[in-house]
């Protein structure tokens, strides 16, 4: 699988390809979860924070699915 650029900055905080061990549901979680607080929170850093999060694990997301759609029908 293709490491998403938006997580390439984060990668030497992690195991190499950490990211790769969540599921689908587990990425859509992340993202419900953080465009959730996002939505609670005041304008500012923190709510763009919330939203850069979110973005990076739904390119998590497209990325599996990009793999998925390597390896032919599902």
């Amino acid at each position: 699988m293709q490491t998403p650029e938006s997580i390439k900055a984060h990668e030497p905080d992690y195991k190499p390809k950490a990211w790769e061990a969540y599921t689908l549901a587990e990425l859509g979680w992340w993202v419900h979860l953080f465009a959730m607080r996002c939505a609670h929170r005041q304008p500012g850093e923190k709510q763009d924070k919330d939203l850069l999060d979110a973005q990076a694990y739904l390119d998590m997301m497209q990325a599996k699915l990009n793999a998925l759609k390597g390896e032919g029908p599902c």
